[in-house]
Formats: C-alpha cells, sequence, structure tokens
C-alpha cells in the first residue's frame, strides 16, 4: 500500500523534472530608451503630474536631463507663476526652532518631505498664500515669498512703505496704518492671498489690530498700496481708519474678504481707487454685530466637497449668542456655556450674489482661523472625523469648544466637544502654550495652522521672541 507521505514525494519528485521554460531574453529591439521620449509624450506625462501635484513635476524633472530640457523650469517661470506654486503644501510646526529643517505637509494627498529653510532664520513666518510662505526681514521689514519646494524667494517692499491710492472721504477719515508714530509691525500682517488678475499677480495682506486694513503690492514696487473701503463703508470704522474684514481668500484667481456678519466682497485691484466692491449683501446683520463688539465671525474656506465637481467658495458662520436674532431654525442651536450658539455653513455663490445653505460637508471637515481656512478630506485623513467645523486655537480658547459636528449622528448625540487641552510655558518671562498631548495629533497642528496670532504665542511662526 502507498501511503499519503511516499504519494507526495513521488509527485514532487515528477514536478521536478517537468521542463522550465528558460527565462525570456530581451534583444535590443526591446530595450526602452526613456531618456529619447518623444516631447509630445514627455509634455503629457509632466502636464498630468503637475496637474497632480507640483512636487511630482519637480521630481519628474529632476530624474531625466533630456526630460527637463524639453519641459518649463520653474525658475525661469518666477515663482509667482500659478501653475508652480506649492499649494495644499503646509508647514506645520508648534514650537519656533531654531533649525532650518522642516517638514511639508500636503493636505491634499497627505504626503510629507522634509526641506531645508535657511530663510527662516532671519525671517518671520507669518502665514502663507496659494502654498507660498510669507515672510517679513526681522530687521528691514521686508516681505517675501518663499517657496518652500524649491527655496525661491520673490521680494516685495518693506510693510512699513504704505500709501493710500486717493485722498480720504473726509479729512478725519486717514487710514489707521498712518496714526500709527512706529509704522505698521510685520506681526500686525495675519492672512494673506494672490490676486492672479493683474500682471504680474498682485499680494494682498490682510492687517489687523490697530491697523486693521488691507494692501496690496506687486514684485519691482516702492511701496504697499491700501485697499479701500468701498462698498463695505462703515462711518464708524471709517473715523477710526480702519476697513471692516474678517477673513481673506483667493479664489478663481480673485481675492474676496467676508466681512464679520457675513457679507462678501471683491478685492477689486483694477479700479481707481482700488476698493471693495459688493458680492453678497448681508449688511442687515451689521448693525447687531457693530455694536455687540463682532458676535457674529464669518470665514472663508474653499474646497471640494465631491470628487470630479468644481471647486466651492464656502462660508462658516458663527454666532457665539443668537438669543436675539430670529429667522432660524431652533434645532440648529446648541448651548456653550450657557449660551445659545449657532454655526452656519453655506456656499457663497458669487454669480448669483447669494448664500445657499450647506446641510453636510461629506466626507471633509473644516479648520477655520483668520490666518488660514483648509478643507480637508477625512478619506485622506481617517484620523479626523467627518462633517465638522474645527475651530482655531484663539476661537477655542475663548468660546470653550473645539469642534462643531454638523449633522447628528444619532439622538442625544452632542453637537461639540470640549477644546483642546492646552499646558502653559514659561521662558525667559515670556509665556506659551502648547498642547498636553504629545506627541501631537494632525487635529493639535492644524488648530495652530490656522490661527497663528493668539493670546499666549510670539506672533510668529519662526521665532518664539521679537
Amino acid at each position: 500500500m502507498m501511503t499519503r507521505a511516499r504519494r507526495r514525494r513521488l509527485l514532487l519528485l515528477a514536478e521536478s523534472h517537468e521542463p522550465v521554460e528558460p527565462a525570456p531574453v530581451y534583444g535590443p529591439e526591446e530595450w526602452r530608451d526613456w531618456a529619447n521620449l518623444i516631447p509630445d509624450l514627455i509634455d503629457d506625462i509632466s502636464g498630468r503630474l503637475l496637474s497632480h501635484d507640483v512636487a511630482e513635476y519637480l521630481r519628474f524633472r529632476a530624474a531625466c536631463k533630456p526630460w527637463r530640457d524639453v519641459t518649463a523650469d520653474p525658475p525661469d517661470a518666477g515663482v509667482l507663476d500659478r501653475r508652480f506654486r506649492p499649494r495644499n503644501w503646509a508647514l506645520l510646526h508648534l514650537n519656533p526652532e531654531s533649525r532650518p529643517s522642516r517638514r511639508l505637509l500636503n493636505l491634499a494627498t497627505a504626503a510629507s518631505i522634509g526641506v531645508d529653510l535657511p530663510a527662516l532664520s532671519t525671517h518671520c513666518n507669518l502665514g502663507a498664500a496659494d502654498g507660498l510662505l510669507v515672510l517679513a526681514d526681522r530687521f528691514t521689514k521686508a516681505v517675501r515669498l518663499l517657496d518652500p519646494l524649491r527655496n525661491a524667494i520673490i521680494e516685495f517692499p518693506s510693510i512699513s512703505s504704505i500709501v493710500a491710492a486717493a485722498p480720504p472721504k473726509k479729512p478725519d477719515y486717514i487710514s489707521a496704518v498712518f496714526r500709527n508714530p512706529g509704522g505698521v509691525d510685520p506681526l500686525h500682517i495675519n492672512g494673506a492671498a494672490i490676486d492672479d488678475s493683474t500682471s504680474p499677480p498682485t499680494l494682498v495682506l490682510c492687517l489687523r489690530s490697530r491697523t486693521r486694513n488691507i494692501v496690496f503690492a506687486k514684485p519691482g514696487d516702492d511701496h504697499w498700496t491700501l485697499v479701500g473701503a468701498g462698498q463695505a463703508s462703515v462711518p464708524m470704522h471709517d473715523l477710526s481708519g480702519h476697513v471692516l474684514f474678517y477673513s481673506l481668500l483667493s479664489f478663481g484667481g480673485r481675492c474676496y474678504v467676508s466681512s464679520p456678519e457675513g457679507s462678501v466682497y471683491l478685492v477689486e485691484l483694477g479700479t481707481f481707487p482700488p476698493r471693495l466692491v459688493e458680492v453678497v449683501n448681508q449688511r442687515h446683520l451689521l448693525e447687531l454685530d457693530t455694536f455687540r463688539c463682532q458676535r457674529i465671525f464669518s470665514l472663508l474656506v474653499s474646497g471640494t466637497l465631491v470628487a470630479g465637481t468644481k471647486t466651492k467658495m464656502l462660508m462658516v458662520r458663527f454666532w457665539p449668542i443668537v438669543e436675539d436674532t430670529d429667522g432660524y431654525n431652533q434645532k440648529e442651536v446648541f448651548m456653550v456655556n450657557g449660551f445659545a450658539s449657532r454655526i452656519e455653513v453655506m456656499e457663497v455663490d458669487v454669480a448669483g450674489r447669494r448664500l445657499l445653505p450647506v446641510t453636510s460637508l461629506g466626507r471633509h471637515t473644516a479648520f477655520v482661523g483668520v490666518t488660514h481656512c483648509v478643507l480637508l478630506s477625512t478619506d485622506t485623513f481617517p484620523s479626523i472625523p467627518a462633517d465638522q467645523i474645527c475651530l482655531g486655537c484663539d476661537l477655542q480658547q475663548t468660546r470653550q469648544f473645539s469642534t462643531y459636528r454638523i449633522t447628528k449622528s444619532r439622538r442625544g448625540c452632542k453637537r461639540t466637544e470640549p477644546p483642546h487641552k492646552f499646558e502653559r510655558l514659561f521662558e525667559d518671562m515670556r509665556m506659551s502654550i502648547v498642547p498636553s498631548a504629545r506627541p501631537c495629533n494632525l487635529d493639535q497642528y492644524l488648530v495652530w495652522y490656522v490661527e497663528r496670532t493668539h493670546r499666549f504665542n510670539g506672533g510668529c511662526f519662526s521665532h518664539r521672541h521679537h
């Protein structure tokens, strides 16, 4: 009788004697000459990579000299060329560092790369516009844009040099930027965007604190120019020399600002004088907000909620105290610190000049602050819960909650979460705060990224002291 083990050995022996096909030998006619691909094919490949991410395009060009010879060279195009901007790349860090090495995170793909940025040792990092870092020289106050992927810099005037394109409507309406004897502090810059309707593109900056205004300049200009209040004019703010705005966003190549109550204005640079032009009118809420110390916060964010559809401009409007208003659904109200509050999400229909309600962000979550606003895919970043609004660090500290769920998942589920836990650090008689949990989660980095200034930091991403 043949045992099972003997049968297995015979089968293995038979298989070992089966003829083995020889390994294929490729002749010269099957060799691939990658260096000499036809230019049209190289152009097609590089274009697809560039539409996905400029970092992939740079890697493609770096792989082969003949490919570089037939593709556009980013340094020749300039830092402001919109094709090569490092959009979606963010420099995330909580504490100022002396080392030039940093890590960049792509907020669209979750890719991460390390970079050396020597300019940060002598410049304040004040935010980003289309992925380009907004820097201010610590000694000359000159503003510069840095491409963190290429370490390329473009020069702008010193922020201390600002002019008005036209005289004020009344002598008492002198801009606040001219009332400060020491000039404008670069740390007042908080919010930046690029307007591509001009040639070359224009950098638009938000000035906050005592010099609340909007300024703009092009590379090579001698000075920054004020943007007039235009249709956003409010007599009380005109008298103090301020422009009433809250959030700045670049969308479709143009720059838009929201006012606290939710009006939306186009930053019109092609007219004289440059001014704010109304797109969406919510000024019926302005009186309530103006005399109640800005109890409404309206922030703009752009993104794609459904793959394959157009990018949309969204507004997140937060009412910390909503009892004295009407015309809203009571189911939208939530309680924080004993006050009835409300958060709305709306699409800004620029062509229709209106706000359209948005009932859900789907598989996305918005992080909102005055420095940046970002819309993240929770499929790309699964550690972040979907369909939420996450406040920046300053709003968390003052409003005592961190996130708001747009849709309730089940009966009794809370709409808000407590603020992140922070701990205070003391160094050289100065105090700062950092998240208590270490290592930090992505959401903890992002609440810092979207709001550069808060009551406990030094006002700059790069340095603790100034």
